[in-house]
């Protein structure tokens, strides 16, 4: 019937309109996976942070040069320490070198210097 409006929408706006949000609900669940890598990314290298800062703290008593490994918490690590320097009067200054590593490759490295009396 000529003069009548029809309603609603045809075909090739219904498949356009779908297609779009496709695209839209793609690119968030995208976005949410990439935030979920980031997040996992991190917890494991702030794992591997305190794993590292706690060998330090646990061997940096004796100040004989070593060389150990160990796995904690899933985090694998090594300590290495050797005198840099050593005055007359006995005072030396070790460095102590931590590498700690995670199982997805996040790898921490802490270094530090201390001062030891005989």
């Amino acid at each position: 019937m000529p003069g009548r409006e029809q309603a609603g929408f045809t075909l090739i706006e219904t498949v356009i309109a779908t297609a779009l949000a496709s695209v839209g609900f793609a690119l968030i669940f995208q976005g949410l996976a990439g935030a979920v890598r980031l997040t996992q990314a991190s917890t494991q290298t702030e794992r591997a942070l305190l794993v590292a800062k706690s060998v330090l703290a646990e061997n940096t008593i004796d100040p004989a040069e070593l060389h150990i490994q160990g796995i904690t918490d899933e985090i694998a690590w090594t300590i290495d320490s050797f005198i840099i320097n050593e005055r007359a009067d006995g005072v030396k200054i070790i460095r102590y070198d931590v590498l700690a590593s995670g199982a997805k490759g996040r790898q921490i490295r802490l270094r530090t210097e201390r001062t030891v009396s005989p």
